[in-house]
């Protein structure tokens, strides 16, 4: 018998510690999911100029947690309907991003996109590989308004500063030819 209760105080101590127990995302509660569509254009006329993407993730109240991609070519090109054969900079990773706040129709807007990616890369070369590219680190935070359209879409008017680091200035260009100040337009569909 004095077993048995010996036993059954474990198990209800064990039941209380477990509920007293704390945890880093216990009252994060997911309040909606969306994709976007990302579009990017330099200020200045230097190096990769335009870029497009997009991302997704999963909105905790004004808070978002997502990944994206993005990438850059030469869009004059695409729209003389020449052929477009390199990669200027293609780059994605994990995004971050603040409402403040998310219910009110026009809102503050404030994201950070962090990655990997590589620049200067071939489109028609077979033999090209990854261990080929000249790989970079990119932080793109940025900052805007938002426009809440209907429940499921939102329209963002941004402006950031994309870093590039890590890139092989003995190729013929500099860091500085992918880093910059822009300015971009979000498009986010989902549920919020």
């Amino acid at each position: 018998m004095k077993n048995w209760l010996l036993f059954i105080a474990v198990i209800l101590s064990a039941h209380v510690a477990m509920a007293q127990q704390e945890t880093l995302f216990k009252r994060a509660r997911v309040t909606g999911g969306f994709g976007s569509m990302i579009f990017e254009n330099r200020l200045g006329d230097k190096g990769a100029s335009s870029a497009v993407g997009g991302g997704g993730g999963l909105a905790f109240g004004d808070v978002f947690v997502g990944a994206y991609g993005v990438g850059s070519v030469d869009f004059n090109a695409l729209w003389d309907g020449r052929d477009i054969d390199r990669l200027d900079i293609g780059h994605g990773g994990f995004w971050v991003g603040l409402n403040i706040p998310t219910r009110k129709v026009l809102h503050a807007y404030v994201s950070s996109r962090v990655g990997w990616g590589a620049i200067n890369v071939p489109f028609d070369d077979p033999n090209y590989t990854f261990g080929d590219a000249d790989r970079v680190f990119v932080v793109t935070p940025e900052v805007g308004l938002e426009l809440n359209v209907f429940r499921w879409f939102r329209l963002a008017g941004t402006v950031g500063y994309r870093y590039t680091s890590g890139v092989n200035e003995s190729r013929g260009y500099k860091a500085t030819d992918f880093r910059g100040t822009f300015y971009g337009v979000g498009l986010r569909f989902g549920g919020f």
